[in-house]
């Protein structure tokens, strides 16, 4: 899957790259992601002015439908 990363510490340092698709255990579910926003936090991130320790996928605010559901969830 594509995803924002901040790769390391210092400027520069996001890249819109493939990643590795996660998968979700028993107790997950796994969204297939349709929209993302780029968000306070994440101009934070880029800046080094929020905590982090890299490699960080970026984008925590998104919209999607369930795609998988693990094997012991009941609901969320």
């Amino acid at each position: 899957m594509k995803a924002l990363v901040k790769t390391k510490l210092g400027p520069d340092c996001m890249q819109y790259m493939d990643v590795p698709e996660p998968v979700p255990g028993d107790h997950d579910i796994k969204v297939k992601v349709y929209a993302c926003g780029i968000c306070g936090t994440d101009i934070h991130l880029m800046h080094d002015t929020y905590p982090s320790n890299p490699p960080i996928i970026t984008g925590h605010e998104f919209s999607g439908v369930v795609a998988e559901v693990g094997k012991d969830v009941t609901d969320f």
